[in-house]
């Protein structure tokens, strides 16, 4: 079964650099980390609840798969997400038995520096790139608390300054959201919500939503409004998401691919004052629904929106 929300990727150029960016101007702590074995890349990570946000960079450029190298040549920001699941060979079996081609499960496993080891059994869909379009699947070697604990470098996980509780969706950009809700749908054997508007983010999309087992995480699609202007221009990758016709140029600049996370803070207005105090550029409205998101230049590229908990 497909529970949640594992982690979410985001590809930086200067892990040192991020894991600053992140833990002291942003309130979300980084705690764990390390190299990979295979693949010559390195990574930070930062828990927040069940969910972890994995800073991720290249560190041997002969080792590292060219999806890699080519998203990082377009800029910082959002590679992928996984999905965590609870009996990953079962899973994988279904997916085989509605014709998706999946690739796994297949062991992985990260190395701290103190020498201890995490692993975990990852399916890919299609191809095994940790820069595409398709979330993969992921079952760690542990679970709940003791896997909150490893994740976090063996240690407790900390607070966050920030006050961020838990991941609550990621969004995927498509170009054509009836299209992309079929094919997500084959592919994982979730069902969609009906479709609904970004309206009250203030955005210009049209989006569905597919729920989750753990019952408060959701994966969604993003499709531009048949109406929105994408300009003349391609896309910065500084640029403000929510901004008119941006989520067009995403597409034209990026492709089919995670454009969005959105988190949960236990005081929005806290939040606030924290980013104020840190110099932090947001932007926020407070109606139809409070929502504030935090420029991406503050985040390596990769757009988040804070809504208050519920």
């Amino acid at each position: 079964m497909l529970t949640g929300i594992d982690h979410v990727i985001i590809g930086v150029k200067d892990l040192e650099r991020a894991s600053v960016l992140f833990s002291e101007r942003l309130g979300l702590t980084v705690s764990g980390g390390g190299r990979h074995p295979l693949g010559g890349t390195a990574n930070r990570i930062i828990v927040i609840g069940d969910t972890y946000l994995e800073l991720i960079t290249v560190v041997a450029a002969d080792e590292a798969q060219p999806s890699m190298l080519e998203r990082l040549a377009k800029g910082e920001g959002y590679w992928n997400f996984a999905l965590a699941s609870d009996a990953i060979a079962e899973d994988c079996q279904r997916m085989r038995a509605r014709g998706v081609p999946v690739l796994g499960p297949v062991h992985g496993e990260l190395r701290a520096a103190d020498g201890r080891v995490r692993s975990w059994l990852r399916a890919d869909i299609e191809r095994p790139d940790l820069a595409q379009h398709y979330p993969f699947l992921i079952q760690h070697d542990s679970s709940g608390e003791e896997r909150r604990f490893r994740l976090a470098g063996w240690q407790q996980p900390p607070t966050h300054p920030l006050g961020a509780v838990r991941v609550s969706s990621v969004t995927i950009a498509v170009a054509d959201l009836q299209e992309g809700q079929q094919r997500f749908s084959h592919i994982y054997g979730l069902e969609a919500s009906p479709p609904y508007t970004g309206q009250a983010d203030h955005w210009e999309a049209l989006l569905t939503a597919f729920p989750l087992a753990n019952g408060f995480q959701s994966f969604e699609l993003a499709a531009p409004l048949p109406l929105a202007s994408a300009g003349d221009s391609l896309l910065s990758l500084g640029e403000f998401l929510p901004e008119p016709g941006s989520l067009t140029r995403y597409l034209q600049t990026v492709g089919e691919n995670l454009c969005r996370m959105t988190l949960e803070v236990a005081d929005l207005k806290a939040a606030r004052r924290y980013l104020e105090q840190q110099g932090v550029i947001y932007t926020f409205q407070a109606e139809p629904q409070p929502a504030l998101w935090i420029h991406p230049g503050w985040t390596c590229g990769a757009a988040i929106v804070l809504h208050q908990l519920t």
